[in-house]
């Protein structure tokens, strides 16, 4: 199910909405479509409702069974430890007043944790992820190739990846477009053992990936299916974060934002996909 409200929508906009979901109420749709046509859908929303406001809520496979974005609202989506807030803006009765200034004894106390924690040389580390698939649909097609590369701010720490043995013959334009043949994946390894060991990588680490709710939901029907303990925490959605911090790019495809900031990159290849991905990250944070 996937909710979809806005206001000021331009005519054109309406128009392409109604083509895949119900318009219930004024501004308010509503429909079942697949994760690449809502992504398709909110792209579209974004590029088109020029002053308007958009919210999106839809089904996801996490602890709260929903995800939800918003587009220039004063209510802003806010990721506390992998659970998704939503932080509404001050009440025009408040002043600057009512709360005195500077940091409470709460915020002085983390504060000092943190400065803490630095001065011990604790250094932040991230698992970038990536999957190929035969398709995009969740219930039809199959992961046949994941990746993994574990980072800091300075450097790559380590790297994984696995081609994942396949019986059925893959799709003519998913070898033209990976280069993965039949006869690699012949020799790939048991999706169970490429799941294990990839649990083992992202287990108390911090995630980063790109359009998580395609990889992470392709992942974690998999560890469902195969009778496995989900190892996923905090997901950071490198996709989210472009979005809110890139405005001039044509769109906002991983090769897209690579070439914005200069990088080089071989994409469609899940390694090389991880590794450009971390290079995006870091440039993502510095702005």
């Amino acid at each position: 199910m996937v909710v979809i409200t806005m206001s000021s929508c331009p005519p054109k906009l309406r128009g392409d909405l109604t083509k895949w979901l119900f318009e219930i109420h004024t501004g308010v749709y509503v429909g079942q479509i697949s994760a690449k046509v809502r992504e398709m859908i909110w792209n579209r929303v974004c590029e088109n409702i020029k002053d308007g406001q958009a919210v999106m809520v839809y089904n996801f496979a996490n602890e709260q069974h929903l995800e939800f974005r918003t587009h220039n609202t004063a209510w802003k989506v806010r990721d506390f430890d992998g659970i998704k807030l939503m932080m509404r803006p001050k009440a025009p009765e408040q002043t600057e007043d009512v709360l005195p200034k500077g940091f409470s004894k709460a915020s002085k106390q983390l504060i000092a944790g943190r400065r803490k924690r630095g001065a011990g040389n604790i250094e932040q580390e991230w698992v970038f992820l990536d999957i190929e698939t035969d398709g995009l649909d969740f219930d039809k097609h199959k992961i046949i190739e994941m990746a993994a590369v574990v980072a800091d701010e300075t450097e790559i720490k380590s790297s994984w990846n696995a081609l994942i043995k396949q019986d059925a013959a893959l799709p003519s334009q998913i070898v033209e477009l990976t280069h993965i043949t039949d006869e690699m994946l012949l020799e790939g390894m048991e999706l169970d053992c490429a799941l294990r060991q990839l649990g083992d990588i992202v287990r108390g680490r911090t995630v980063v990936c790109y359009n998580k709710s395609f990889d992470i939901t392709f992942l974690e029907r998999e560890f469902r299916k195969n009778n496995l303990e989900i190892p996923f925490g905090r997901v950071i959605d490198a996709l989210t974060l472009a979005r809110k911090r890139v405005r001039e790019i044509e769109n906002y495809k991983l090769g897209s934002l690579a070439e914005y900031f200069g990088i080089s990159c071989e994409l469609h290849r899940a390694l090389p996909d991880c590794e450009t991905l971390y290079k995006v990250f870091l440039k993502l944070n510095e702005i």
